[in-house]
């Protein structure tokens, strides 16, 4: 017996020259594992998403974005004292029985205490884990009802598209089509009628009004792609005929960015997407403004088709002792009288409608995002009420934030029209007889 242990410390004691190399070596695969590390690390760090939120997805836009990182934080937390306490107990372990203490490993058979204890430990980590999650998941999933500051979607051109998805207890959402097609996202916006084809719509951003939930429609037209704003929730898939739903709900204006977050092909990379967060009264110019756009352009378009398709609109060549003239109609001579008051409640061109956002008992308008004008204008001059058109941030009523009223009416409208609106504005509102 004492020859067999002498024999084993005379091999031990030829090992420590070969050890040595070999813990060198090893020394050196792990600085090197250690600096590819920290280099991939600074990498992901350095890129912009990333480096927005470093520990956890990116947040503050939306309350679901919200729910999501805290959610994410919770298991993180939970994962950390897992991954340290397991860690930490490999690093003791490696420490206290290191070979130089005890060159001849100890034999052990297990612990049976210790095995059940890691069990029952795992299983309660993940029955943890699943209640935390199911307890948030309906504040990620479900809608809630807009702010009382948020737009007032009782009118008609706010009612839900085909296929709108869960919504809020109140039933009211603003509801958006996102149709995602190589390499450009589309929104159309909804309105009060069945004609999909006049509807409001933008590419690549989205404008939406603050304080009021919004519900999207997300499909694809040609391959699978995945909408993704990060600071307003998780992605969706966007997948041709089949449609996914999600909500956000943005307190504060500004703009938040994302882009398709599945490979779509060559330009996936250009295909980017924003949401443009505005005042609700901001919202409703805008939206007036470019739904004026669009029934301008469709009719631009219509009559276009008819000239082109209607024989009478060619010139005819008659005869005229034995030559042929060409007879074409003679312009006008003087432009038509204006109707002011209609230039008032529906606008022209570039120029939104007065009337959708100002309150005019002559003109039966009845809106509450600007100034009752019956009222503000009344003791004005008829240049303080050009001013007013066509310079509105040299005096912003008060109570009214600048900017709310478009700028573009000085160059929308002609000289004439101006002159029109603005005699128009001073007889209704000074006990005139209107135009």
């Amino acid at each position: 017996m004492r020859g067999r242990h002498a024999a084993v410390r005379r091999s031990v004691s030829r090992l420590p020259g070969v050890v040595g190399t070999d813990q060198f070596l090893s020394a050196r695969r792990r600085l090197f594992g250690l600096a590819a590390g920290a280099a991939l690390l600074g990498a992901l760090l350095l890129a912009p998403t990333a480096g927005a939120s470093v520990l956890a997805p990116q947040s503050g836009g939306s309350p679901n974005a919200d729910q999501i990182s805290d959610l994410f934080v919770y298991i993180l937390i939970v994962a950390a004292i897992v991954f340290f306490g397991v860690e930490g107990a490999l690093i003791w372990c490696i420490v206290k029985y290191r070979r130089k203490k005890h060159p001849v490993a100890d034999q052990i058979h297990g612990n049976t205490n210790l095995e059940i204890g890691w069990t029952v430990g795992a299983a309660v980590i993940l029955v943890v884990l699943a209640t935390i999650t199911f307890l948030m998941l309906p504040g990620i999933r479900n809608p809630p009802n807009s702010s009382a500051s948020g737009l007032n979607l009782a009118g008609a051109q706010y009612r839900l598209q085909s296929d709108p998805g869960k919504q809020p207890p109140s039933g009211k959402s603003l509801n958006i089509a996102v149709n995602g097609q190589q390499y450009v996202w589309r929104f159309t916006y909804p309105d009060a009628d069945d004609n999909a084809l006049n509807n409001v719509f933008t590419y690549e951003q989205m404008v939406v009004p603050t304080g009021t939930t919004v519900t999207l429609n997300i499909r694809a037209q040609d391959v699978a792609h995945s909408w993704w704003i990060p600071e307003l929730g998780g992605k969706f898939d966007a997948v041709p005929g089949y449609t996914n739903h999600t909500w956000f709900k943005i307190a504060k204006a500004g703009v938040y960015n994302g882009q398709c977050a599945e490979l779509c092909g060559r330009g996936h990379a250009n295909m980017i997407a924003s949401v443009k967060a505005i005042p609700p009264a901001q919202y409703r110019i805008w939206y007036a403004l470019k739904k004026r756009q669009i029934v301008a352009a469709n009719a631009a378009a219509a009559k276009a088709r008819n000239t082109i398709g209607n024989p009478r609109s060619q010139a005819k060549p008659t005869k005229i002792t034995g030559a042929a003239v060409v007879v074409t109609p003679k312009a006008p001579t003087q432009t038509a009288a204006i109707d002011a008051k209609k230039l008032f409640v529906q606008g022209a061109g570039q120029a939104t409608a007065c009337g959708a956002c100002h309150t005019l008992a002559a003109a039966g308008t009845t809106g509450t995002t600007g100034p009752n004008l019956d009222k503000s204008i009344s003791g004005d001059d008829k240049a303080a009420i050009k001013t007013m058109i066509t310079d509105p941030s040299a005096e912003v009523a008060k109570g009214y934030p600048d900017g709310i009223m478009p700028k573009n009416y000085g160059t929308a409208l002609t000289p004439a029209q101006i002159s029109a609106l603005v005699d128009y504005l001073y007889a209704s509102t000074h006990g005139k007889t209107t135009p």
